[in-house]
């Protein structure tokens, strides 16, 4: 290539020999330009590049702004202003300065600058904010580049004396928690909020306090625009539905000087007011269920089998959040909801509708029940001897049913298990364990797994659902807590398969382990379950009962766990009697 200025030279040289009166124009010393530096550095700062923008600086710069400072300095910028989005962009080429000697180039005093627009896109502002300004550029010549000079300003530019940028929120009233027929379960300001119903359904409700510092940076069910001491849903359904309840506030986004001083307002937005939660529970079915489980520890769930609607959800130790309006740290925990228990024999209910759906056994399908199946022994060393698979189910023959798991296999048992509603969370905002299955590892975990022990865990709520999956025909409905949500479904076994186990299930409640659960001019469908667990070495029993009623005609589902409370039959089956006796009639 060859040199500019030897040929500026070559031809200036030229005109002289030609002519000496001729005027020969000076040799060219601009520099190359800026806008590919002050582009380069829009590009890293949008990307938030942090590296590549330092590596843009000017040796000054560089002294003072190592990549890790940057990179907290921008990220500080985004939280203050709940910054989504930054974009750069130059508005224009540079000038670049007139140089007229090789020494002044190479001074280190050669200087423009680039104008640029810097928009931030926040949750605090219903319109990006744009911020003009310019890009102080220096030429080094060792380089030969341009490099620019970094200053906190930048971030704020044509604002004189900005240091941050602050949100400001102004929430409108907090909107109310209703059960389904418009019954206040909440209501009032979130610094006031009143709870009608005091200790009925508290644990579920929730309760609302202020925000903690470490909260208002992790929670990802906030508005975003929530600061430390707000007042928030912090348990149930005062958490689960922040957004819904709170609604979005009318925020103001500003630029400030170092001592918190208002400088500029730069953008807006109007909130929207918070929308009342209208529930599933019904007050007087969770108020008569809560009196008929009593002081006993555990937790019941009674269900609508067609919509998968949650009328009541009772957990021991009553929780009244009128107690607790302000108070942090405390987080009630609902037993219905999250408690996990071996189902123990509950959970035959699943066994039987995979065997009899499958075509592995008929209700006259002869079985046998040894005391012992290969490890697998019956209750209290029990013995039946040839019996029909039915009878297994009525009176509960733990080695019966090994032996018809082992026929069904680990895959289709767990097929089963999970179109019950095992293995995936349930299908709710509202806080719920979900219950487990594990998919069996040998026979000896088929065999206990099939009867609800081995690593088999199940919360109430799980279990309603498995008797509300028998008394809807087959087809199970996802629960369901706040009516703004259809009802959903989907088939876990047929219809005739499902009217077998109707019939199966009364007879446990008629003649079998169930007659406890007995309601005089109700047919109840039911399943007991004993649940046997080791407690420091200690055997003790979770008492299960599961159960439907009317049976012809199902309106409610009902599960009942009784932390170690015995037998299931003599604990858990009356109890549930008392509850479907005392809903049954409230139930529209």
């Amino acid at each position: 290539m060859i040199d500019a200025r030897r040929t500026t030279g070559f031809a200036c040289g030229a005109l002289l020999a030609v002519s000496l009166g001729t005027a020969c124009t000076s040799e060219d010393f601009s520099p190359p330009s800026a806008g590919r530096a002050a582009d380069a550095l829009a590009r890293a700062w949008s990307e938030q590049d942090a590296r590549a923008m330092v590596a843009s600086f000017d040796r000054a710069s560089r002294d003072r702004w190592s990549p890790g400072r940057l990179v907290r300095v921008l990220a500080r910028v985004r939280r203050q202003g709940l910054i989504d989005q930054v974009s750069v962009r130059t508005a224009g080429e540079p000038e670049i300065p007139e140089i007229e000697s090789q020494e002044e180039l190479e001074s280190g005093d050669v200087a423009t600058s680039a104008p640029f627009v810097l928009t931030y896109t926040s949750e605090a502002a219903a319109e990006p904010v744009e911020l003009s300004g310019e890009i102080a550029l220096r030429y080094d010549a060792a380089g030969g580049e341009w490099l620019a000079h970094w200053d906190r300003s930048l971030l704020w530019p044509g604002i004189d004396g900005a240091r941050a940028l602050v949100v400001s929120a102004r929430w409108s009233k907090r909107a109310p928690i209703v059960d389904r027929a418009g019954r206040a379960l909440a209501r009032g300001p979130a610094l006031n909020r009143k709870y009608p119903f005091a200790s009925v359904g508290g644990s579920t409700i929730g309760h609302i306090g202020p925000l903690s510092k470490k909260e208002s940076r992790t929670s990802t069910g906030l508005n975003g625009l929530n600061r430390p001491e707000d007042y928030v849903g912090l348990s149930g359904l005062e958490a689960a539905f922040e957004r819904r309840l709170a609604g979005t506030p009318s925020t103001r986004l500003a630029v400030v000087d170092r001592k918190d001083r208002r400088l500029e307002v730069v953008g807006r937005a109007r909130g929207r007011s918070g929308r009342p939660l209208r529930t599933t529970l019904d007050v007087g079915v969770q108020r008569a269920a809560e009196q008929a489980f009593g002081a006993t520890v555990g937790g019941s769930v009674v269900i609508e089998p067609g919509s998968g609607y949650l009328l009541a959800v009772v957990s021991s130790s009553p929780f009244d959040p009128n107690n607790y309006v302000g108070v942090a740290g405390i987080t009630p925990f609902n037993r219905a909801l999250s408690g996990l228990y071996a189902p123990g024999s509950s959970m035959k209910v699943v066994t039987a509708s995979a065997a009899l759906d499958s075509g592995k056994v008929t209700p006259r399908t002869t079985v046998t029940g040894p005391k012992n199946y290969k490890g697998v022994t019956n209750f209290e060393s029990g013995q039946f001897g040839p019996i029909p698979f039915a009878d297994a189910l009525q009176f509960s023959v733990n080695t019966a049913f090994a032996q018809v798991a082992e026929k069904l296999g680990a895959g289709a048992m767990t097929r089963y298990a999970r179109s019950f509603g095992f293995n995936r969370a349930p299908d709710m905002r509202l806080s719920a364990a979900s219950s487990s299955f594990p998919r069996p590892g040998d026979l000896g975990d088929l065999m206990w797994g099939s009867i609800g022990q081995a690593q088999v865990l199940a919360t109430p709520l799980q279990m309603s659902t498995v008797a509300a999956t028998v008394a809807n025909g087959g087809k199970r409905m996802e629960p369901r807590i706040a009516l703004n949500r259809p009802p959903s479904g989907a088939r876990a076994i047929s219809r005739k398969t499902a009217g077998t186990m109707t019939m199966l299930m009364q007879s446990v409640v008629t003649g079998g382990t169930g007659v406890n659960a007995q309601i005089p001019g109700v047919n109840v469908a039911g399943k007991t379950g004993t649940a046997e667990v080791d407690v420091e070495g200690e055997r003790k029993n979770h008492a299960w009962f599961v159960a439907f009623a009317p049976a012809e005609s199902p309106e409610v589902a009902v599960s009942v766990v009784s932390e170690y409370g015995g037998i299931g039959g003599q604990v858990a089956a009356p109890l549930a009697g008392r509850i479907l006796q005392a809903v049954l009639p409230l139930v529209p």
